[in-house]
């Protein structure tokens, strides 16, 4: 017998027990109460009630904005940070290397991008170590890197790993580092460790530790089953399938970065806005939303690249008729 993951004891997903007395009556509705709670009531009496007077979030920024979407307009409701960090890149050799002993006689070959004068430039750096000098290969790097006015610097410990480490904000990849031994054909060629990769920006769609979202329908619409939007959190990278060129039984795996500031067509590595929102409607990746939505998150960690905090998020209306959307962000 299979164990059950989701630790239903009754093992029954297609029907499953309703909680008793669900309460049915047109007389009851869910309003926010007095004294700090949430609840049901019916007339002036408390059916019942979830208390929030022992509730508190620090927080260190936030915006409240008011808007009113048309029918078939999309608004993207961006967050208030991009988390930006110290990138670090991680690199590990399967040899073990000395680098006390045999960093003095290694010489070291490292592409690397990084995004300059709103350009984005490769560099081939070299760093050549010299033991008569007392410069190491560590040392070296860090030199040819400073020459070159790339904010990076390299760090080395004891067990093969060599750690790249940018500035606050200053975004460089694409990295690939070549370690040769002087007097010798030995050449360790450094692996990245991606796991251990955190980003310069690690919200590019941007982040918020929460929200709150209020949407106001027209009085003139009685139907309860058309008072809805839609809302989806896009993610920073999108996996998806297409049919390959012509054959149609075989379908190829795409990675890309969603940008949510990109306009036109998409390239080969980022989706752009419009592709991103085409792909969420053709396949159906909409939620939708009824008078209210709150989400609260946690910070995020010193030094990691755990995220934690939510990502800005689109609201479309499909309806009709006009619809004014209140939200409040913080952070």
């Amino acid at each position: 017998m299979s164990q059950d993951l989701f630790n239903n004891k009754s093992n029954d997903y297609v029907q499953p027990d309703l909680p008793t007395c669900p309460g049915q009556s047109d007389n009851y509705a869910f309003e926010f109460l007095p004294n700090k709670q949430v609840g049901v009531i019916s007339g002036s009496n408390i059916v019942m009630s979830l208390d929030f007077s022992d509730f508190s979030q620090p927080v260190t920024g936030w915006v409240q904005q008011k808007k009113l979407l048309e029918p078939g307009e999309v608004i993207f409701i961006q967050g208030l940070t991009k988390g930006i960090s110290n990138k670090t890149e991680t690199f590990y050799s399967t040899t073990a290397i000395n680098a006390s002993v045999a960093g003095y006689y290694m010489s070291a070959d490292i592409s690397i991008g990084v995004y300059k004068n709103f350009k984005y430039t490769k560099y081939d750096v070299i760093g050549q170590a010299n033991y008569d000098t007392g410069i190491n290969i560590v040392n070296a790097i860090n030199i040819s890197l400073e020459n070159k006015g790339i904010s990076v610097s390299v760090s080395y410990d004891d067990a093969s790993t060599f750690i790249l480490s940018g500035g606050l904000g200053y975004d460089f990849n694409d990295t690939a580092i070549t370690l040769s031994l002087d007097a010798s054909t030995t050449k360790y060629n450094l692996v990245a460790n991606d796991t251990l990769t955190i980003p310069a920006f690690k919200y590019p769609n941007t982040g918020m530790l929460g929200y709150m979202l209020k949407i106001n329908y027209p009085l003139s619409i009685n139907d309860e089953s058309q008072k809805y939007i839609n809302i989806n959190h896009p993610p920073d990278n999108l996996t998806f399938y297409e049919a390959s060129t012509g054959n149609i039984n075989s379908y190829v795996k795409y990675i890309k970065a969603v940008d949510v500031g990109m306009n036109g067509s998409s390239t080969i590595t980022t989706m752009s806005a419009g592709d991103y929102l085409n792909y969420i409607d053709t396949n159906t990746k909409w939620e939708k939303v009824g008078p209210f939505r709150s989400w609260l998150s946690t910070s995020d960690p010193d030094s990691s690249n755990i995220e934690n905090l939510i990502t800005g998020f689109y609201l479309y209306n499909p309806q009709s008729f006009a619809v004014q959307v209140e939200y409040m962000v913080i952070l």
